[in-house]
């Protein structure tokens, strides 16, 4: 069924390509809007904002003032570690209380333009993911990213993102050339340049209007609903 997709699409003339492969984490499901959600549900929004606000100076790494990786998921993670950091004005019954309901209540959920978007592209191009996510099978039960994906790569930990044999696992699960493969990431350093180094097409997913000089060969969106208008265009 993938080879027959890719061949309509791009007999078509409109995108020579032959998969599209996505991050997950901060590209397909919100970390952020998920959190801040919960928390302010549960706590109001001021302990909200002092979380994520806390999350931003150490769960995020910069590279000359450019946020290369937002790791907002270690929040959830790491949470033990890391909400006595964030909150350290709340008393600690009242914090460990705070977690369990945050641990029962969390939902983390697909940003809105995701499902129209893989709604949009699943008939007409094969799709996948490659993820670091260490539960990614889990998260592709959960998500129902199989409605749409039809492999889901996830990698060794010594050969995550941006190892090159991390690209070369999704490429060799979709049966495409790195050349006519494309990657859409958030992450300026996991995503975008590794999946440029290693020769893909690389899409940066910049849902924060990052002041980052892009390199010849990267292709931003500000959205994935931009995403079918940009492969089109290629």
């Amino acid at each position: 069924m993938g080879p027959s997709r890719a061949a309509s699409w791009v007999a078509s003339g409109a995108v020579p390509i032959d998969a599209v492969l996505f991050d997950l984490d901060d590209t397909l499901v919100d970390w952020w809007g998920s959190i801040r959600r919960t928390v302010a549900d549960l706590a109001g929004d001021d302990v909200a904002d002092d979380l994520l606000a806390w999350a931003t100076e150490h769960c995020w790494r910069r590279r000359d003032d450019v946020v290369v990786v937002r790791s907002t998921w270690k929040l959830h993670e790491h949470s033990d570690d890391l909400w006595p950091q964030a909150l350290p004005h709340l008393d600690a019954g009242d914090l460990r209380l705070l977690l369990r309901r945050f641990r029962e209540e969390l939902w983390v959920g697909f940003f809105p333009d995701v499902v129209p978007t893989l709604d949009d592209l699943a008939d007409r191009v094969p799709l996948g993911v490659l993820s670091n996510n260490p539960y990614l099978p889990q998260e592709v039960q959960r998500l129902r990213l199989h409605d749409w994906m039809e492999a889901w790569v996830d990698v060794p930990r010594e050969t995550m993102k941006p190892h090159p044999d991390a690209f070369a696992k999704g490429c060799a699960a979709m049966g495409t050339a790195p050349s006519r493969t494309v990657y859409v990431g958030d992450s300026i350093e996991m995503d975008v340049e590794g999946a440029a180094a290693f020769g893909m097409v690389s899409v940066w997913l910049d849902r924060w209007g990052d002041p980052w000089d892009i390199p010849p060969g990267v292709h931003r969106i500000g959205g994935l609903d931009e995403l079918p208008a940009l492969l089109a265009s290629l």
